[in-house]
């Protein structure tokens, strides 16, 4: 993902926000989380569950492959109220979600006004524990009616990811006269959690039997999409000509390739 990804239509860097939603469908928006600042950077992690399987007759072991573990995403988010860094004004983002009206209709938490909220008439009275407790009250708390904590989502610029908090841990770094913290990092790890319709949709859409699309990478060759969509290289004389491609080798990056379903038994014919 590029800075490009995180621009809004408007211009300008969008703020990151976290939309909680009551259900793992993500069709009710309750409320959101609007950082203080954008993160500098975050990680992304994605497993894959493999088994292993002896031979009978040797001691070479195969891997057998199980499935896809949920992935993982690991921001840190800084609250600082000492003003010496002032946060710049929230830019309307964009929502690739479908849940885009619900997502941005939901009442809004933002860091910058919590922490201004605590001395709104003196800046050398306000700290961070306001806003730092609004984003595990949003992110972590078990509610009374569900007796869990809300789904997550996550959005910022064409980033979007849907899961729940996993664990978090806040470093305070600097403290008032009182012994308020008015500097403090969060480090916050999300898992991934989609419901059992939306995976099934997921790997439906990946199925070589079905028309679909994708979007082209940087290293991407159209031997080798077919290859991983069909199981066989060959295909690409198939797909150029669907596509209208006049040189296959000449992929762009962020080019739409589309994939039919193809009858694999007219090659062996």
């Amino acid at each position: 993902m590029g800075l490009s990804d995180l621009l809004t239509v408007q211009g300008g860097l969008e703020k990151l926000r976290i939309t909680a939603f009551e259900k793992g469908d993500y069709k009710t928006a309750t409320e959101c989380f609007l950082v203080l600042y954008n993160p500098t950077s975050f990680s992304e992690s994605r497993n894959s569950k493999w088994l292993e399987e002896k031979n009978v007759n040797s001691n070479s072991k195969e891997k057998s492959f199980r499935a896809v573990v949920s992935s993982k995403v690991t921001f840190e988010f800084m609250f600082d109220a000492t003003g010496a860094s002032p946060s710049s004004k929230n830019k309307p983002g964009t929502f690739t979600s479908e849940n885009k009206t619900l997502a941005e209709s939901a009442a809004v938490s933002d860091a910058t006004d919590l922490i201004i909220a605590t001395s709104p008439t003196d800046s050398g009275l306000r700290h961070v524990n306001t806003a730092i407790s609004e984003f595990f009250r949003i992110t972590g708390t078990v509610k009374g009616e569900t007796h869990q904590p809300h789904y997550l989502q996550i959005n910022w610029g064409a980033f979007e990811f849907r899961g729940v908090l996993d664990s978090s841990t806040v470093n305070y770094k600097l403290f008032n006269s009182s012994g308020l913290p008015i500097r403090a990092t969060l480090t916050a790890n999300f898992v991934e959690s989609i419901s059992k319709e939306e995976e099934a949709l997921k790997q439906k859409t990946e199925s070589p039997d079905l028309t679909h699309y994708r979007i082209v990478k940087e290293g991407d060759t159209l031997p080798l999409i077919s290859q991983r969509i069909y199981g066989d290289c060959s295909f690409y004389l198939e797909l150029a000509k669907i596509n209208r491609l006049t040189n296959f080798r000449n992929l762009k990056v962020g080019q739409r390739i589309i994939l039919p379903p193809i009858d694999k038994s007219s090659k062996s014919a």
